[in-house]
């Protein structure tokens, strides 16, 4: 691409011009960001599918197995009941785990031989919790359908409720305000006010035409020196021809940018030009530009939704590629390291000294914290609003 932008210092550029550099180089720095990740994010897909999804279903494995050494442990009489209760809660705990992902017919049975609730009751149960919690601390109302998935798919739900909720009461509070205005608009200060919201509604709306005939201006200037009918040399026609399918391109996008750079490589336009535009041509340009950098930083938030939310993060310029690459080692160092510990237990466990030895530094948890996970991941999914708590007086 061809450098752009309007020469000159600081005291000699004027505010609009000096905005119309400023939203040259921000569309192009996000240009290029946006490229890194676009290169970057398949390589991670690649490492995720030949690295940790095959690491993730080993790991399933050897706990299934572990769930099998277990529970043949529990046949036997080698484990006293205090011994018993704790295999029975590390049972329980990785069945539940495992489930999550798939629910068999043999793992669902086998969790309910450990578990006092059976899975199908347990999971009502937490249907109703989730029911409960989403009326009482949201203030939405769930169907069955809604409330199945993970919690992370309900609190979506959840969110898309408190939303439309939300939308809903603003369009109350509007339709109130409308009704308000309605009553005073023979009030000689509400005329004019309203005079003047509606010229400005008039001068914003004419700003936008012009910013997109000034597009089509350009557009029409590129396509009339580069129409490849009118170019009898074969290899120029071949030449304006790549160069027409670009400026189609940018001009279907909106890409003014792309457009201006175009126009500066064909020499149509060049520096001085830029200079001495007029002061509302370049208003125009500016208008154009700035929605165009605003559609390019919206594209980068989708695009990176799900790193943002993998990692926590919630503005895209506090997330790198070095970051997410840093991530996904930590994930398969933790996995590999998982691993490693699974097999020696799976090795030490077959023998009955060393599994009740080990069961001597398991601790027992009774607090029934279990049943806010649900809630928890709600809440830490940052997908749903944490309640607020009323102020003290």
């Amino acid at each position: 691409m061809v450098p752009i932008g309007v020469h000159g210092c600081s005291r000699t550029l004027s505010r609009e011009q000096k905005k119309f550099n400023q939203l040259i180089a921000q569309i192009g720095t996000t240009r290029v960001e946006l490229e890194v990740w676009r290169e970057f994010i398949p390589q991670m897909r690649q490492v995720y599918l030949t690295k940790v999804e095959p690491a993730l279903a080993i790991f399933r494995e050897k706990r299934l197995a572990m769930v099998a050494l277990l529970d043949t442990a529990m046949l036997g009489k080698g484990l006293n009941k205090t011994e018993r209760r704790k295999v029975a809660a590390i049972l329980r705990g990785t069945l539940r785990e495992l489930l999550t992902t798939a629910q068999t017919p043999e793992l669902v049975q086998l969790y309910n031989k450990y578990n006092g609730v059976s899975f199908e009751k347990e999971q009502q149960d937490s249907t109703d919790l989730l029911k409960t919690m989403a009326s009482d601390t949201f203030g939405v109302n769930l169907s069955d359908d809604e409330l199945t998935g993970t919690p992370d798919e309900i609190a979506a739900h959840i969110a898309t409720k408190v939303r439309a909720a939300e939308d809903a009461r603003q369009a109350r509070r509007a339709d109130k305000a409308a009704k308000r205005a309605q009553k005073s608009k023979d009030n000689p200060k509400n005329i004019k006010k309203a005079a003047a919201k509606a010229a400005l509604e008039t001068q914003r709306t004419q700003a936008t035409q012009n910013a997109t005939k000034s597009v089509r201006e350009v557009y029409r200037k590129l396509a009339s020196d580069l129409h490849p009918d009118r170019e009898p040399d074969p290899a120029e026609r071949e030449r304006k021809t790549a160069l027409m399918q670009k400026v189609n391109q940018a001009y279907n996008k909106g890409d003014l940018l792309e457009l201006l750079e175009l126009q500066l490589q064909i020499e149509q336009i060049n520096s001085s030009a830029l200079a001495g535009m007029e002061h509302e041509r370049i208003v125009h340009y500016n208008t154009v530009l700035t929605d165009q950098l605003a559609r390019l930083r919206d594209e980068m938030e989708e695009l990176l939704a799900p790193f943002m939310e993998n990692l926590g993060v919630y503005s895209v310029s506090e997330l790198s590629p070095q970051q997410v690459r840093a991530s996904h080692d930590n994930e398969i160092t933790e996995l590999q390291s998982k691993l490693g510990a699974l097999d020696k237990d799976l090795q030490d466990f077959t023998d009955m000294v060393k599994l009740k030895q080990n069961l001597r530094y398991y601790c027992l948890d009774d607090s029934g914290a279990d049943l806010m996970d649900e809630l928890d991941a709600l809440l830490m999914a940052g997908l749903v609003p944490v309640p607020r708590r009323s102020r003290r007086r």
